[in-house]
């Protein structure tokens, strides 16, 4: 009895279907790795040209709000995480005290005025007794030319005859008592003149009265402590009745007006980012959505090791010593104004994508 038929009796001798599939294989599986081969180039040089960097994370600039006056917190009227427009109350300081100095302070400049009142007043009078003492030597000096005139028209009469001796000798007498009054004038000129008051004292003391009010009326509107710009108060332990200290933080304070990712790239990719270039960032907060930003700047320096690291720099730790890793250096991204607001917390995670050289 023969066997069944098995098809491999003569492998050899295939059928013309058989290599037909045959070679539709192989050209199909050739086909993939050529596909895959360019596909690799692609995303390779795609990758080349635009940098991605899962290690971002959101930031913004933060501030600490410290009072420039100290005294118990008579107001609260926030709550953590609240958003306060620029100008808002953040938190007020009992007045009264500075209140009290500022009314100290206005009564002083009072009478500072007042005493300054009283000196024009005084040294008014004195110019009139300047000017009165300046008429009586202008009259001397008038009596004087007049008695002057009269003795030298008599004197050369005398020996003529034309004239007594009584007559000169009294001219002589009316000339020389002419000659006295216009000195006692010229001496009660000069003591008027100098008897006229400065203000110059005074008007110090009106610019220091005036100084020191201006600056307990800055006291008392420093009792009520203001957001300086629109943000969102964070970090905050404060109660109603605590006590605030003058330039010590009583809460931390984020700017909203203005949002960055900062993504750390190797260095070896920052010579193909540049200050503008578009970037594409994915945050964690919005998983799935993409935004836009524009790169703002690039780090200049890292401290690679937190026990020895330099003031200011960002710390950027190397994950392995025993491994030369390229260092990583933070990029700082300026996001879109059309991000929604609830998305972008200081710190959430954030991946970013710079597309070189586009400039949109």
């Amino acid at each position: 009895m023969n066997p069944t038929p098995t098809g491999l009796e003569n492998p050899r001798h295939q059928s013309p279907a058989t290599r037909r599939r045959a070679t539709l294989g192989r050209m199909i599986g050739w086909s993939s790795l050529a596909l895959a081969v360019i596909a690799a180039v692609i995303l390779f040089r795609w990758s080349a040209h635009h940098p991605r960097s899962d290690a971002g994370r959101i930031s913004a600039p933060v501030i600490g709000i410290a009072p420039r006056v100290s005294g118990p917190i008579r107001s609260l009227p926030i709550q953590e995480n609240q958003l306060v427009p620029a100008g808002g109350v953040l938190f007020e300081i009992d007045p009264e005290p500075y209140q009290l100095a500022a009314d100290i302070a206005r009564a002083n400049l009072g009478a500072v005025k007042g005493d300054l009142g009283n000196a024009r007043r005084a040294i008014e009078a004195q110019r009139l007794q300047v000017k009165a003492a300046a008429g009586a030597l202008v009259q001397a000096e008038t009596a004087l030319l007049a008695a002057t005139e009269t003795y030298e028209r008599l004197a050369p009469l005398l020996p003529k005859r034309y004239a007594s001796p009584e007559q000169v000798d009294t001219a002589r007498r009316a000339k020389e008592t002419a000659a006295a009054a216009v000195e006692v004038a010229r001496a009660e000129l000069a003591a008027t003149e100098a008897s006229v008051l400065d203000t110059s004292a005074i008007d110090a003391r009106l610019l220091a009265a005036t100084a020191a009010l201006a600056q307990a009326d800055l006291a008392v509107r420093d009792c009520t402590v203001r957001a300086p710009f629109e943000g969102r108060v964070a970090g905050m332990n404060l109660a109603a009745g605590a006590f605030a200290r003058t330039a010590m933080d009583a809460m931390t304070f984020i700017d909203t007006r203005q949002w960055d990712v900062v993504v750390e790239f190797q260095e070896s990719e920052l010579d193909g980012i540049r200050p503008g270039d578009l970037a594409r960032v994915e945050l964690m907060t919005a998983p799935g959505r993409t935004f836009e930003g524009r790169v703002e700047s690039l780090g200049w320096g890292v401290t690679a090791l937190p026990q020895d690291p330099f003031a200011g720099l960002p710390i950027v730790m190397k994950e392995l010593d025993w491994v030369r890793l390229a260092q990583r250096f933070p990029v700082k991204i300026r996001l879109a104004k059309d991000v929604p607001p609830d998305l972008l917390r200081v710190g959430a995670s954030a991946t970013a994508t710079i597309l070189s050289g586009a400039r949109r």
